[in-house]
């Protein structure tokens, strides 16, 4: 838990009374604390729930939940007859209680939500899918929010908490175990305001119910995570169901992509919904509809300007965030507030005070030295907007860092490839966490995108091909340094070995760097 939730107190949860919802009757538990489905992490008095989940099945490792001190196991049972049943566990001298429960996996969400009291009933929850910009959205929303005198949390790939007090989380979109505690934890602290990234993954595990968020917000639609979806019908109809929730849900959707202009047709039209675009030719589709509308974009070297068209009024927006997309990003998150009944003006005024988001088109530079971008873009679409928005910041020759996850959708790399010769000058293929495959199998792979092979270098050490394309680029060129963003870590093999590439671009421009 972040520090500043030292005195947040578990006594007021049951066990027993969230149990009762499912038909389970069971003495109280004294003294018990968090609901854990992950064993590694259990505390003394933590309730252990063991979930059969895609991968492990959590009832082997109850003996070592209980020799941590489990107070209490949740086990997920394979038939309906057993629901309910008990038996126990002794390891260490601790004898703990084991509990039956029938498809735990399906119900563990709501288990958690009574223990914790139902905290999202007392938040306002902002829930932002798609492929890209979760983090982005999410990060500005908070900013703008705050700034409003709105305190706000994040849960997403940065972190759970206030933006000044980030706790690292394992998932995008915890486990239901963490994101019920977390909110709880929030609600203790008087957050209002809960903006958090939505997975696919965490739409088709159910770890989140899509009753919960109040108001649900679509980015966008791309190639990714197709080694889980198998196809993007279904990865789309993953990200479809955060639409799906109760009829008092608002909407907040970008009429830019596709697969939302056919979602206008299929989803409920008694849902208040605001539309939000950055190209001109959808005016029509906006007629009739809330929207904001961003015209004549201009980048410069101080971050985007554009004029915005809403159904709230007109106004010239400024802001140092770089890139179209992060217009888009922009329009969505401002949407957020208009719907809130934030004034336009407010938040025109706050637009010119937003920073960065870590890692998302995040910019380094020097007296006489190239600009680097540190990016998160990992996949087609992601790169290729990266790659667009630095070229219109870009006055000299575009140089791209970048490499492809190993044990991942291979489809996708020589796609990235032929993207990177599209827009950039030079491009550096490295290491992108190569797993357990070759990285020079994955690099071979990307390079049949590429039929300019004189543009193309292979340096496998991530931290030397940086280096590398910084100490040969020319003051007025770009750098983009693709795929890592905020991460601080590689993983090759079986090793996460560490490797913060904010940290090596850097110490680049301190001089500190090995060129």
């Amino acid at each position: 838990m972040p520090n500043s939730d030292a005195t947040f107190s578990t006594k007021e949860f049951s066990i027993a009374k969230a149990l009762a919802h499912f038909s389970i009757e069971t003495s109280e538990i004294e003294h018990s604390q968090y609901i854990i489905n992950d064993s590694r992490l259990i505390a003394e008095n933590d309730i252990f729930a063991a979930v059969i989940g895609t991968q492990q099945d959590g009832s082997a490792y109850i003996n070592n939940a209980v020799a941590q001190g489990a107070c209490l196991v949740i086990a997920q049972c394979a038939t309906k007859a057993q629901h309910g049943s008990t038996y126990t566990v002794s390891q260490q001298g601790n004898e703990v209680l084991v509990i039956n429960f029938y498809q735990l996996d399906k119900h563990l969400l709501n288990v958690s939500a009574y223990y914790y009291n139902k905290p999202h009933q007392g938040l306002e929850l902002i829930g932002v899918t798609g492929t890209n910009g979760k983090t982005s959205c999410c990060q500005l929303i908070a900013q703008l929010l705050t700034e409003n005198n709105t305190k706000t949390a994040i849960i997403g790939t940065l972190g759970a908490g206030t933006l000044d007090n980030l706790e690292n989380i394992n998932n995008t979109t915890p486990g239901p175990t963490k994101l019920l505690q977390l909110l709880a934890q929030f609600k203790h602290q008087h957050v209002t305001q809960v903006a958090m990234e939505v997975s696919s993954h965490a739409l088709s595990q159910n770890r989140v119910d899509a009753n919960m968020i109040d108001i649900a917000v679509f980015t966008n639609l791309s190639r990714d995570h197709l080694d889980y979806h198998g196809d993007m019908n279904s990865y789309a109809n993953a990200k479809k169901q955060l639409f799906l929730g109760n009829p008092e849900q608002t909407w907040v959707l970008n009429a830019d992509d596709q697969i939302c202009q056919s979602w206008l047709q299929q989803l409920p039209a008694s849902n208040e919904r605001v539309l939000y675009s950055v190209d001109s030719n959808n005016a029509e589709l906006l007629k009739n509809q809330q929207y904001l509308l961003a015209e004549n974009i201009v980048c410069h070297n101080r971050g985007v300007s554009f004029e915005l068209r809403s159904s709230w009024g007109n106004c010239q927006i400024h802001s140092s965030l770089l890139g179209e997309f992060n217009v888009a990003n922009l329009l969505a998150a401002m949407a957020v507030l208009l719907m809130q009944g934030v004034q336009l003006e407010n938040i025109a005024r706050v637009t010119q005070q937003l920073l960065p988001v870590t890692g998302r088109m995040e910019t380094f530079t020097a007296t006489d030295k190239p600009t680097a971008v540190v990016d998160y873009a990992h996949t087609p679409d992601g790169l290729e907007q990266a790659l667009l928005s630095s070229r219109a910041h870009c006055p000299g020759e575009l140089w791209v860092v970048f490499g492809c996850g190993g044990d991942r959708d291979k489809g996708k790399r020589a796609i990235m490839g032929s993207i990177a010769q599209r827009y950039a000058d030079h491009i550096v293929l490295t290491n992108d966490n190569p797993r357990s495959e070759e990285p020079e199998h994955i690099t071979n792979d990307i390079q049949q995108g590429i039929s300019a092979k004189e543009k193309v270098e292979v340096i496998i050490d991530r931290e030397q091909a940086v280096i590398s394309a910084l100490s040969r680029a020319k003051a007025n060129d770009m750098v983009l340094c693709a795929g890592k963003g905020h991460e601080d870590y590689l993983i090759i093999g079986e090793q996460t070995i560490a490797y913060h590439e904010r940290e090596v671009v850097r110490q680049f421009y301190q001089g500190g760097a090995k060129q």
